[in-house]
C-alpha cells in the first residue's frame, strides 16, 4: 500500500482543473471521487460529467479542453519534455463533448498529439474544434 502512495506521488500531474460546474468524477487506479477545481489530473485518470457537469482542463503543455455535460474522457499518455523534445498527447473521448484548443505539443511536434474517438483518431496541427462522440 505504501509503494502505491509513492508512486503516485512521484508522478507529475498532467494538467489541472480550472473550471468545474455541476458534477464530474475522476476514477483513478480504480477509485471515482468528486472532482474538484485546482485537483491535479494523471496520466490513465479518466474523467467523467454528470448530465448536469461541466469541467475545464489545462496541461502542461496549455492545451485545453473543456468536456460537456454526459461526457467521458480517459488520459492514457503524455510525455511532455521540451528540454529533451521528448513529446507524446493522447486523449481518449469515449463519449460526449469536448472543446480542445492546442497547446505547445500540437505546436511543436504535430505528430505526437491525437485524439482518438471510438471510430476515428484525429491528428492535431494546432487548432481549436469541437469534437462529438455518440454513446
Amino acid at each position: 500500500m505504501l509503494l502505491a502512495s509513492s508512486a503516485q506521488a512521484d508522478d507529475a500531474a498532467i494538467g489541472f482543473v480550472k473550471t468545474l460546474a455541476g458534477h464530474a468524477t475522476v476514477t483513478r487506479a480504480g477509485t471515482a471521487k468528486p472532482i474538484e477545481v485546482a485537483m491535479p489530473l494523471y496520466t490513465r485518470d479518466r474523467v467523467e460529467t454528470a448530465k448536469d457537469g461541466e469541467v475545464g482542463i489545462t496541461f502542461r503543455d496549455d492545451t485545453r479542453i473543456s468536456l460537456g455535460p454526459d461526457s467521458e474522457l480517459e488520459l492514457p499518455s503524455f510525455v511532455f519534455k521540451p528540454a529533451d523534445k521528448q513529446y507524446g498527447f493522447v486523449l481518449r473521448l469515449v463519449f460526449g463533448t469536448m472543446q480542445y484548443l492546442s497547446g505547445l505539443t500540437a505546436k511543436l511536434a504535430p505528430d505526437a498529439m491525437s485524439i482518438e474517438t471510438p471510430t476515428a483518431t484525429i491528428a492535431v496541427r494546432g487548432t481549436r474544434f469541437l469534437v462529438r462522440a455518440e454513446k
